[in-house]
C-alpha cells in the first residue's frame, strides 16, 4: 500500500507560492456601491485634495490670533461681527484685525482666519459685536485644503480589502467605481459512494453530505464564490470528468474525500494522469490525508473526507491561496490574542490545529479548546476559531497567551 509523504504546512505553502505564484486572476470594475468587501487590483491615487477648500470644524467664529491672546471669562476681547459665511456655498469675506465672521461646522472660513473659536465660549452684544472668552491655538477647529488627503497622494494600494469606511474615502476622492479582482471561481466536488445529498433520508451505511454546503459557505466567507457543486462515486472516470469540468470553469477544483491511501481512493491516481501532484499528506492534526496539485495550470486540492478535518485543512489552504490569487495578506488582522484556561497537547512532530471557544472574562479574553472527534461537524460549530501549535511544540499550559485564529 502507498504511503503519505508528508509535508509540514511551511513546506506546504512554499510549494503553493512555486506552483501559482503567477496565476493571475481577472479583473473588473464595479460600482463603489458594490464594492464593498472587493479587493483592489489596482492603486488609487487622489486626483483631488480633501478637504479642497478651508473649513472649519466646528460652529464657531473666525478670528486672528492676536485678537484673542489672553482672553478669558474675566477678560473677554471683545471683536466687530462683520458677517456670516453660508454653508455649502463659498465665502468671499475677508477677516481683518479687530473683527470676526460667523462660520458654521463645515463651512469655509473667510480669507486671513488663523483660528476658529467654538460658539460655545462666545456670547454676541448687539448685532455686530462678540464677546469671546477663550483663546485659541493657531489653526485650531480648522481643516486646511489637503489636510486629509492632497492630489498625488496614494490612497489605498493594490490588494486592499474594502470596508464601509473605505468607501467613504474613495467617494471623497472622486472614485464612482472601483477597479478589483474578480472573485475566485470554486469547484467543489463529493466523492463517495456513500454520499447521498441534504435533504434526502439516508439508508443505512449512507451518509448525508455536509462537507459541500460547509465547504462552499466557507468559499463565500473567504471571498471567493461557488462556481459548481458536484458529485462523483468512487469511479476514477467519474472523478475525472468531474475535475475536467471544474477546471474548465473555475480558477480551482476541491475534493472531499477520497484523498488517502485506501483501495477506493483515487484522488491521487486521477489528479497525476491530469497534471501533477505535488503533495499528498500533510503533517498536521488534524488533516494528514491532503492531496494538492496543479492541473491546466490551477490548483487542485484533495481534502480529507472527515468533515472537521475537511474544513480546517480547507481553511488554511484556501487561506493561502487567496493571498497568493490577490498578492497580499487578506487575512493578517482576523485573530484576536485571549488567555487559555486549560492545558492543551500537541501532536508530536506535527502541527497541531486545536478548535477553541472564546469569552469575554474579567481580565480580558478566555480562551477555552473545545474537543470531538474529526468526524463530529458540531466540534466546529460550538467553536469560535483555533490555535496552532508548531512541530516542536509539545503543547500549551494554562495562562499562556494565545492567539486565536477566527471562523
Amino acid at each position: 500500500m502507498e504511503l503519505f509523504e508528508v509535508k509540514t504546512t511551511d513546506e506546504m505553502k512554499a510549494l503553493m507560492e512555486k506552483y501559482f505564484s503567477d496565476y493571475a486572476l481577472g479583473t473588473e470594475r464595479v460600482p463603489l456601491g458594490r464594492a464593498l468587501g472587493r479587493i483592489l487590483a489596482e492603486p488609487v491615487v487622489s486626483g483631488v485634495n480633501v478637504p479642497h477648500f478651508d473649513r472649519s470644524v466646528v460652529d464657531g467664529y473666525a478670528v486672528k490670533l492676536r485678537d484673542v491672546q489672553g482672553a478669558s471669562e474675566s477678560i473677554p476681547a471683545f471683536l466687530k461681527l462683520t458677517g456670516a459665511a453660508e454653508m455649502g456655498r463659498e465665502t468671499k469675506l475677508s477677516l481683518h484685525a479687530g473683527e470676526t465672521v460667523y462660520v458654521p461646522t463645515g463651512g469655509m472660513v473667510p480669507e486671513g482666519t488663523e483660528a476658529m473659536v467654538m460658539i460655545e465660549f462666545t456670547e454676541k452684544f448687539g448685532d455686530d459685536e462678540l464677546a469671546i472668552y477663550k483663546g485659541a491655538g493657531s489653526l485650531e477647529n480648522m481643516m486646511l485644503t489637503g489636510d486629509d488627503i492632497r492630489a498625488g497622494e496614494p490612497v489605498f494600494e493594490a490588494g486592499h480589502t474594502i470596508r464601509p469606511q473605505d468607501v467613504g474615502v474613495l467617494s471623497s476622492v472622486g472614485v464612482v467605481d472601483a477597479l478589483v479582482y474578480k472573485k475566485p471561481g470554486i469547484t467543489i466536488i463529493s466523492t463517495g459512494d456513500e454520499i447521498v445529498r441534504p435533504g434526502q433520508t439516508p439508508g443505512l451505511g449512507e451518509i448525508v453530505d455536509i462537507n459541500t454546503p460547509a465547504i462552499a459557505a466557507l468559499t463565500e466567507k473567504l471571498g471567493a464564490e461557488v462556481i459548481e457543486t458536484a458529485y462523483a462515486a468512487d469511479d476514477p472516470k467519474a472523478i475525472e470528468a468531474a475535475i475536467s469540468r471544474g477546471l474548465e470553469t473555475s480558477d480551482a477544483v476541491v475534493l472531499s474525500g477520497g484523498s488517502s491511501v485506501g483501495e477506493r481512493d483515487y484522488t491521487l491516481t486521477v489528479l497525476n494522469d491530469l497534471g501533477e501532484v505535488f503533495l499528498h499528506g500533510l503533517s498536521i492534526k488534524p488533516g494528514k490525508p491532503t492531496i494538492m496539485g496543479k492541473a491546466l495550470g490551477k490548483p487542485v486540492i484533495g481534502l480529507p473526507g472527515q468533515p472537521a478535518s475537511a474544513i480546517m485543512v480547507y481553511m488554511v489552504v484556501m487561506k493561502k491561496l487567496m493571498n497568493i490569487f490577490h498578492r497580499t495578506d487578506l487575512y493578517k488582522n482576523q485573530y484576536i490574542v485571549g488567555t487559555l484556561t486549560e492545558n492543551v497537547h500537541a501532536a508530536p512532530g506535527r502541527r497541531t490545529f486545536q478548535t477553541v471557544a472564546v469569552e469575554a472574562g474579567g481580565d480580558g479574553v478566555l480562551v477555552r479548546p473545545t474537543y470531538g472527534k474529526s468526524g463530529m461537524i458540531t466540534l466546529l460549530a460550538y467553536s469560535d476559531g483555533y490555535i496552532e501549535m508548531t512541530e516542536n511544540e509539545e503543547g500549551k499550559n494554562p495562562g499562556d497567551p494565545v492567539k486565536v485564529m477566527l471562523f
